[in-house]
């Protein structure tokens, strides 16, 4: 091969970042995956010793609820211009969903939003309520890491399915702040 058939670096430049973001992308999934594993037996036996004392007509007692995000009004989408986030919602602290909303915008007129398929179903023992949290991260090309939320939020969820608007906000509302609304039917 001589030196005019090769071709300069930056046309294999492309392919090369491609297969180290795969590579990052790999390496970031079985990251997860073994933390989660170590999480999950230390939760299992406290899950399984409360769930021992109960009588078999427990489960019976206990309410299936059909958890939706109906829409989210955007008080504050945290820059200017149109901003992509990405919501975690956790009930009791156990994950129910992840969801990204792209271009929230809080333009009179464009700042409310109506998630497609946000939903998951808990269970809820009779006359018991569930702690909602919802914790969100602002789309960035420069952040490397996830690391801490940008906004968060908690509301209850009573037993019979109600949840106030849950404001989910920064420290400083120009960072972001939302009110999120929630509906809980019985599944």
């Amino acid at each position: 091969m001589t030196d005019n058939d090769r071709k300069p670096i930056v046309h294999v430049l492309p392919a090369i970042l491609t297969g180290a973001a795969a590579l990052i992308a790999a390496l970031t999934t079985v990251y997860i995956n073994m933390r989660g594993e170590r999480q999950a037996p230390a939760q299992l036996p406290a899950a399984a010793t409360s769930a021992a004392p109960k009588s078999a007509a427990a489960p019976a007692l206990a309410a299936r609820l059909r958890l939706q995000v109906d829409r989210i009004a955007v008080q504050h989408d945290g820059s200017v211009g149109t901003t992509d986030w990405r919501f975690a919602v956790e009930a009791d602290g156990e994950p129910l969903f992840v969801f990204s909303q792209d271009e929230l915008d809080e333009t009179g007129g464009r700042n409310v939003v109506v998630p497609k398929d946000v939903q998951a179903v808990l269970r809820l023992a009779a006359g018991r309520h569930a702690r909602i949290a919802v914790e969100g991260w602002r789309g960035s090309r420069l952040r490397i890491s996830e690391g801490e939320p940008d906004v968060r939020g908690e509301g209850v969820l009573s037993a019979s399915g109600a949840l106030p608007p849950m404001a989910v906000r920064a420290a400083r509302d120009r960072d972001g702040a939302f009110v999120f609304y929630f509906s809980a039917t019985r599944d």
